[in-house]
């Protein structure tokens, strides 16, 4: 907005300036030679809209480059903040598998540790013979053996 009202006063003060009359269109006026005084005058407007033309130029060059600088600004801030969103994925992701690999090492060692306990209890006791006892042997009746 503030561009806007730059480049609009430089217009204004250009055709201020167009309009403008120099010192010699003055004193050629005031003597009253009226073509000489309107060559000057028409040389002053020339001379004047060439200047007006060249600030008119250089506010909107100014303005574009402005424009530009901030677009580029605003592209590079886009851009850092895709590369913060990908990297805070990537960090994320990786803690999650970090936990869930941390916790599947805890389990297995948790059952690796179970085992051989189950092991050792196994080795430490004596050997079980599964003979029937000869009084069970006879009390059960012909039919049931297998």
């Amino acid at each position: 907005m503030l561009k806007r009202h730059l480049l609009l006063a430089s217009i204004l003060a250009g055709t201020f300036a167009v309009t403008a009359c120099s010192q010699q269109t003055e004193e050629q006026a005031d003597a009253g030679n009226v073509e000489a005084a309107a060559e000057s005058a028409g040389d002053d407007i020339a001379a004047n809209t060439d200047q007006a033309a060249a600030e008119a130029e250089l506010a909107a060059q100014d303005t574009g480059a402005e424009i530009a600088d901030g677009a580029k600004t605003a592209g590079a801030v886009a851009a850092g903040a895709v590369v913060n969103t990908g990297e805070a994925i990537a960090d994320g992701t990786n803690k999650a598998v970090e936990g869930t690999a941390d916790a599947v090492a805890k389990g297995a060692n948790a059952v690796a540790d179970g085992a051989s306990n189950v092991a050792a209890d196994a080795a430490a006791k004596p050997a079980t013979d599964l003979q029937a006892d000869p009084a069970v042997k006879d009390a059960v009746s012909e039919d049931q053996k297998y």
